[in-house]
């Protein structure tokens, strides 16, 4: 391409000279809508007849009409959807360029390769001159008796016009072999490929809904002002009246500016002035513009016609705490932060506004007001230039819920009952901590989530009290020296502190790895534990010094009944173990005592003749913890013959590595999960399964799919007893719970089927289509009040204002829909939550998505909130989640009092709404 161009361009010179030479006819201007060789800009609240405010492209027309590149044509028409010619771009490309006077300055006739209407001679002269344009390209493009000035640009053309016009040439080049975007890429000139991949990369022109980019279509008067527009922050040279920097100061008649050359440059703005977003091209007020934002203006001498926000972010350092003392005379403040006050220098023309913007008098500011001064990092002086009025001195007595202690800051703060807002205060040495029945107390019995009343007296924290604690939990290291008689105090070691004793609480969950439902009863003296309080009440107890060991078709070779000692021979070998009157035994599902165990399962003699079955044992240590005769065995299948005419042989390795061989007849009965009619042919190698086999165990009785997971409840139905849930993959299964019995739930007295609530979360093991076992996870929901990521604990408001501390451990995974996002460090203040456990036993901490939205109504037939398109697309309706919370500060409201164009801040988990705050 570059060769190519270079060709063109010494071809273009040549015929330029040529043209001088020979002299051409004075050309004249018009009075189309580029006609005008010197257009000044008009005011940019200048608004054409015939296109409204709404119209797609209203931000760039404005903005080119104020720089003076288009213009309209009589009754003040724009007509945005007329076609431009190729002289009409080249002039209004010229302009933007910022070359006008350039253009100008050639009066000399001249003679040009193509035809063009005489206003547009010297625009098309100096873009031959330029490169912007070639003979080559021209000539070749337009037949012998066409005019080349007033044809049509096609839309691959008016790409080549502009990325030659900002300098991006060199891109062109280099995307020239990229493939398309566009499905009509086949259309494009052979030339075209790279100058439209390099304008659509900087997003100067866009495609249609179809897939489609039309290369040889027309271009519009509206098209061409956004195409323009858009490569403006491209353009290597603008137009004089173009000023772009930073604010330092602007009221609705002044705008004081920073420029790129560090000059400090006053202009006037009015209400003719327009002010646009840069990041989404929407009209905003005046009054979003904010100090040291960074600004694009369009000025005519020093009136401001036009502004852009091109960078919210404000080069501000904030100071925030309250005032102190305002010494005028020295122009200086005394700001209280935390437990000390500091003073800050004011600047002789320092602002002072409300949070809202508006402005007040720097007198106004009286002791004991929250403020933040600000300090622009854009000057050298340190001196603050304005002061934010947060919060006139305040004195009340209030109630509320203690969200956040932090010492090393010297501040508390509060969400206030009354208003379900939250409040900041610093803490002194002259507040003071009260208990509910009036005696003295300090900070450190404070706890987040604590209920108190609070006395301010002009913004300081005088007084608080508190009326009932919070949950408070926390995790202890010990090892446990006894268990009183009736299982309600644990006395326990702890390293460096002698003995301790706890109450144990009556839903106590105890955790022995390799122990399915252990209690109480399973702990002995010397185990190690992690003990897991509330309110210092223990409410888990995990033993991390042994783990019950668990013996599959185990075969029994000895038992001396004085002694209890029994001796079995397992994939393991042989091993010897004690039975104790703790010992779980059972016999076809039924529970016998220690006293009957030889009859049953030994008989009148130990020869191996004799033995009644193989056998299921868990030990601890020496002891046996459960023993019975072997029911069923699980383990993964690692041979299957399939044969039609004589029995199979189906080899299972269970969890302890124990390799098991039984005989399967062709006929026996196969349970999958998902299917209602299965086989051995639905089975494969890798396979989880669950093995009946016959008395003798020999042969297999019934073979069962079996699988655990989590699943998150969709349906259930009572009369039924079947759960439809959905598991991590998304994948949707349904099953039957046959009893209560089969269900656990942890942390309560009873477990019913009517307990398994819909978006709840359940751990089941399914096994065949039925379920062996469910546990209710009861996982946990609100707003993050505090991370403690080095102790793993989250802080959590609930749904109603109570605030628990949830130790996640420091392994939690962290989640927002289906990716995994991060680790508990990610997790903040004010983040809404839901908490629950994956299969592995580990925490998942599912972030809930926020946006705010407009409200349209609520659906009370399908239960859905509906709300009005935004400009990306978003959903309109959603689901709620059945426990959603609907609420207006801390006022809990129904859905139907969600009223037509109502803001409201939604949060989602899973696409259905967790929290809907008005």
């Amino acid at each position: 391409m570059s060769k190519k161009h270079n060709q063109a361009r010494r071809l273009a010179a040549a015929v330029l000279a040529l043209t001088l030479a020979v002299g051409s006819p004075a050309y004249a201007a018009e009075t189309s809508a580029e006609g005008s060789s010197a257009a000044a800009a008009d005011t940019a609240s200048q608004r054409f007849s015939d296109v409204s405010a709404e119209h797609w492209a209203i931000k760039h027309i404005t903005k080119l009409s104020a720089l003076g590149i288009i213009e309209g044509y009589e009754r003040r028409e724009y007509r945005p959807e007329n076609s431009v010619t190729q002289q009409e771009v080249v002039v209004m490309a010229l302009r933007m360029m910022g070359l006008e006077s350039e253009v100008q300055k050639n009066k000399a006739e001249t003679v040009l390769p193509v035809a063009v209407s005489d206003y547009a001679k010297p625009y098309i002269a100096y873009a031959f001159d330029k490169g912007l344009i070639l003979p080559s390209e021209e000539v070749e493009a337009t037949p012998a008796k066409a005019t080349w000035g007033t044809k049509e640009a096609t839309r691959e053309w008016v790409a080549k016009l502009v990325i030659r016009a900002i300098g991006k040439e060199q891109l062109a080049e280099d995307l020239e072999g990229e493939s398309s975007s566009f499905n009509d890429a086949e259309d494009n000139s052979e030339w075209a490929g790279g100058y439209i991949n390099a304008a659509v990369s900087l997003k100067i022109v866009q495609g249609f809904e179809d897939g489609g980019f039309k290369p040889q279509g027309k271009v519009t008067r509206a098209q061409m002002a956004t195409f323009l527009s858009r490569a403006d922050k491209e353009m290597v040279s603008r137009p004089k009246n173009i000023v772009t920097g930073y604010v330092l100061e602007l009221t609705d008649r002044k705008l004081k500016l920073l420029n790129a050359n560090e000059e400090t440059v006053e202009y006037t703005v009015s209400s003719d002035t327009v002010v646009y977003n840069a990041k989404d091209d929407s009209r905003i007020a005046l009054s979003n513009i904010k100090l040291t934002n960074e600004v694009y203006l369009v000025v005519k001498g020093n009136a401001v016609s036009y502004m852009e926000l091109t960078n919210e972010e404000q080069k501000l350092e904030t100071f925030e705490g309250t005032l102190s003392k305002l010494y005028l005379d020295q122009m200086m403040v005394s700001l209280q932060q935390g437990n000390q006050d500091t003073l800050y220098k004011l600047a002789e023309n320092v602002a002072v506004t409300d949070s809202e913007g508006r402005g007040l008098s720097l007198s106004s500011v009286v002791p004991g007001t929250i403020v933040e001064l600000k300090r622009n990092t854009l000057l050298k002086e340190e001196n603050i230039s304005l002061i934010v009025v947060k919060q006139l001195p305040i004195s009340k007595t209030a109630e509320g819920t203690i969200l956040s202690i932090e010492a090393d800051k010297g501040t508390i703060s509060f969400q206030e009952n009354a208003s379900g807002l939250p409040e900041n205060y610093g803490i002194s040495l002259q507040t003071s901590v009260k208990t509910a029945d009036g005696a003295a107390s300090d900070i450190t019995k404070l706890r987040v989530g604590d209920n108190v009343t609070y006395e301010i007296k002009d913004n300081a924290l005088m007084n608080i009290t508190i009326r009932k604690q919070a949950d408070y939990g926390q995790s202890v290291q010990a090892t446990m020296t006894s268990l009183n008689e009736d299982k309600t105090i644990l006395t326990v070691s702890k390293s460096g502190e002698g003995l301790g004793a706890y109450y144990i609480a009556d839903n106590v969950a105890v955790t022995i790895d390799g122990l399915q439902n252990a209690s109480l009863y399973d702990l002995e003296s010397g185990d190690e534990l992690k003990l897991e309080l509330l309110n210092d009440k223990v409410v888990g107890i995990t033993v991390t010094s042994r783990s019950i060991k668990q013996y599959i078709y185990a075969s029994i070779i000895g038992y001396d009944a004085d002694t209890k000692a029994l001796m079995i021979n397992s994939e393991a070998g042989v091993g010897a173990f004690k039975l104790t009157e703790n010992t779980s035994i059972r016999y076809q599902g039924s529970k016998i005592d220690l006293s009957q165990f030889q009859t049953v399962f030994i008989g009148s003699s130990t020869s191996s003749n004799s033995r009644k079955s193989r056998v299921d044992l868990k030990v601890s240590k020496d002891k046996v913890v459960s023993i019975e005769n072997t029911q069923y065995v699980d383990g993964t299948i690692t041979q299957l013959t399939n044969n039609s005419n004589i029995a199979n042989d189906l080899t299972i390795r269970t969890a302890g590595g124990q390799n098991l061989t039984f005989k399967v007849n062709n006929g026996t009965p196969v349970e999958v999960e998902g299917k209602t009619t299965a086989t051995l042919g639905d089975l494969k190698v890798g396979d989880l399964v669950r093995v009946t086999p016959t008395f003798a165990q020999d042969y297999v009785t019934k073979i069962s799919s079996l699988k655990s997971g989590v699943y998150k409840v969709l349906l259930t139905n009572a009369t039924s007893r079947e759960v439809q849930g959905k598991d991590a993959s998304g994948k949707t299964v349904k099953f039957t719970i046959e009893n209560d019995d089969k269900i656990y739930n942890p942390g309560q007295a009873s477990h019913t089927f009517s307990q398994i609530g819909i978006d709840e979360y359940i751990t089941a093991t399914i096994v065949g289509t039925k379920v062996d076992s469910v546990t209710i996870q009861n996982a946990q929901r609100g707003k993050v009040t505090g991370v403690d990521a080095a102790a793993g604990t989250v802080t959590l408001q609930a749904f109603g204002g109570a605030v628990q501390v949830v130790n996640v451990g420091t392994g939690a995974s962290v989640k927002q829909g289906a990716a995994v996002i991060g680790t508990l460090g990610s997790v903040k203040p004010n983040d809404r939550v839901e908490i629950r456990k994956d299969e592995s036993g580990k925490y998942v901490i599912e972030l809930a998505s926020v946006s705010k939205r407009t409200v349209s109504g609520y659906d009370s037939v399908l239960k859905q909130m509906v709300f009005k398109a935004g400009t990306n697309n978003e959903k309109t309706n959603y689901n709620l989640f059945t426990k959603a919370y609907l609420h207006k500060g801390s006022e809990t409201v129904a859905a139907g009092s969600f009223k037509a164009d109502e803001e409201v801040n939604v949060y989602v988990i899973d696409d259905k709404i967790f929290e809907l705050e008005k």
